[in-house]
């Protein structure tokens, strides 16, 4: 636990970036791109309908071929699918970054407000770990040896090596 909290107080940026959580200034742009390009298929799937809507006026009219209107319906249903599917993709990968980059800042928090942490309480316990996990003991070698594994609130398991990784400057 004091290693976790160590190196989310010395190496803020790069625990940041070893979780995939993007500064705020690049997740601000990226986000902001996404939005964009989801608005700009929002906006196309409505001025689809309207197309739609104008064709087969004008095949009602008899300014359009019914073959014709079949051809330009099929290719307008075409794009609003690919559209639909589009848009799906974009908001779930707009929320999954926000809620990542919300739960990297929420741990952090947490984990600087135990900074010179001294003695291990429920409390404490309650507001950094979720889950503890404890394995079967191993006597393979010789020496009984029982890994355990803890899940933090908001980020859940962090494997050791990507902790020294941090803090060794080897992490991305």
């Amino acid at each position: 636990m004091r290693l976790v909290i160590q190196c989310v107080a010395d190496y803020e940026d790069a625990f940041r970036r070893a979780l995939g959580a993007k500064r705020s200034e690049e997740a601000k742009k990226e986000l902001s791109a996404k939005k964009r390009t989801l608005q700009k298929s929002e906006n196309r799937l409505a001025e689809l309908d309207r197309l739609f809507k104008r064709i087969y006026e004008d095949m009602v009219n008899g300014k359009l071929s019914e073959a014709r209107f079949q051809m330009l319906s099929d290719d307008y249903e075409q794009e609003q699918a690919d559209l639909r599917a589009k848009i799906e993709m974009l908001e779930n990968e707009i929320q999954n970054q926000e809620d990542q980059a919300e739960n990297v800042d929420r741990f952090i928090r947490q984990a600087k407000k135990y900074l010179y942490l001294e003695k291990l309480t429920p409390t404490i316990l309650n507001d950094m770990v979720n889950a503890v996990y404890v394995h079967a003991p191993d006597k393979s070698s010789g020496h009984r040896v029982q890994d355990v594994t803890i899940s933090y609130n908001y980020i859940g398991i962090l494997p050791a090596n990507l902790l020294y990784d941090v803090m060794n400057g080897k992490a991305a």
